[in-house]
């Protein structure tokens, strides 16, 4: 185990030093995550509401989950690649995989403010699970309704959130 968590160091590393000013926005460490807007909000509604939810019908929630997982991990991986061109396969498969985890997505779904608008049975708690889903099925709403290019961005946007925490909690680890 240590030495997947020391490649993942220096994979940091690597991005943080060799790669730096093609890898961060400028405005990157200013920026909230905020979901592009839907061309039909009257959708928004209808991923919002787990399935778990009374008078949810489960079966569009579950394909939208389904292909924005897909979508998602395509767009992360499309824009790994395209950023860090000088990356190993291992480097690039490591920051995959921490980027489309669920707990990050869960991060995510809680920055974008998902936490408090999703609808779920009535006392049920929202879990990391639920969350994940949700940024899922947002992915899918978006590349079915053809914004294929606000998926990009959003994901270039994504990328930058968690490299900022990342440098946040290394500057705090440094100052401790």
């Amino acid at each position: 185990m240590s030495r997947i968590t020391n490649l993942l160091k220096n994979s940091l590393n690597f991005i943080l030093n060799s790669q730096k000013l093609k890898f961060f926005s400028p405005s990157s460490s200013q920026k909230r995550l905020k979901l592009p807007p839907l061309k039909d909000e009257t959708l928004r509604d209808e991923i919002l509401t787990h399935p778990a939810a009374p008078l949810n019908n489960h079966l569009p929630y579950r394909r939208y989950c389904f292909y924005g997982d897909k979508a998602y991990n395509y767009f992360i991986a499309r824009e790994l690649y395209n950023r860090l061109p000088y990356a190993s396969n291992g480097e690039l498969s490591i920051l995959t995989n921490k980027l489309i985890s669920r707990s990050f997505l869960a991060e995510v779904a809680i920055e974008c403010g998902l936490d408090k608008l999703i609808k779920v049975a009535k006392n049920a708690p929202i879990s990391t699970g639920i969350l994940c889903e949700n940024v899922e099925a947002h992915f899918a709403i978006y590349i079915l309704n053809g914004m294929e290019d606000e998926m990009k961005k959003f994901t270039s946007d994504i990328i930058d959130f968690y490299f900022e925490n990342k440098i946040n909690k290394q500057k705090k680890k440094e100052t401790s």
